[in-house]
């Protein structure tokens, strides 16, 4: 029974793994991604996901580069090493995109008429809320459309206008702009990624996963 037992995890592991593959396979335009991609790179398909992973383990160390000191830079290279390894985390250099069956033209532009008719909704919430000569100019300008109250009943609009203009957000469709041969594509997540507060070891690795998006955006872009 032990042995039937295993034999039948091993038989479904098979047909799960040559069922992923075969999603590559199948789709002429990730097969050509995944002829490109950059050395020591993969693409799998795993959970209605797409993943490309880079095969070697990176390192990830948070830093505030605005206030590195200068000397940090001149570190050979051993010493950038052991830097990492003493202050950064392991980890996997990836992005994935979720897939789902290729959305029609029709489909794609019934959801933006949606989504246009939800945004002008949104558009008139300050005007139904009186709030318009709350709207504060200067910190809109740093973090968007802000609204600033003065007296409790401002606030109590406020807390109306913010309600309701999260609860017609909650009912925008995403919308993808990627797309595969048989497959729309949503972004996912992705780590490994090189930026003002995280740096990457090897340095390459993020350059890569760069690349890889953008081969990604130019490939897959859905033209209008």
């Amino acid at each position: 029974m032990r042995h039937l037992f295993s034999a039948s995890i091993c038989l479904i592991l098979l047909v799960s793994g040559t069922h992923a593959q075969s999603i590559i396979d199948q789709d002429q335009v990730l097969k050509n991604l995944r002829s490109q991609l950059p050395e020591g790179w993969t693409l799998e398909a795993r959970e209605k996901r797409i993943v490309f992973s880079r095969k070697d383990s990176i390192w990830v160390k948070h830093v505030n580069k605005n206030n590195q000191q200068a000397n940090v830079k001149k570190m050979n290279a051993d010493e950038r090493v052991a830097s990492f390894k003493k202050d950064g985390k392991k980890a996997k250099a990836m992005i994935s995109f979720r897939m789902e069956t290729k959305w029609t033209a029709q489909s794609i532009k019934k959801a933006e008429d949606q989504n246009k008719k939800v945004f002008a909704q949104i558009a008139k919430l300050p005007e139904k809320f009186k709030i318009e000569n709350l709207y504060d100019s200067v910190l809109s300008e740093k973090e968007g459309e802000h609204y600033t109250a003065k007296t409790d009943a401002d606030r109590a609009q406020l807390k109306k206008f913010s309600e309701e203009r999260d609860k017609l957000l909650k009912s925008v469709i995403q919308v993808p702009f990627l797309q595969t041969e048989k497959y729309s594509l949503f972004t996912d997540i992705s780590s490994g990624v090189e930026d003002a507060t995280t740096d990457i070891y090897p340095e390459q690795a993020s350059s890569e996963l760069y690349k890889i998006q953008n081969m990604v955006n130019e490939v897959c872009k859905i033209k209008p």
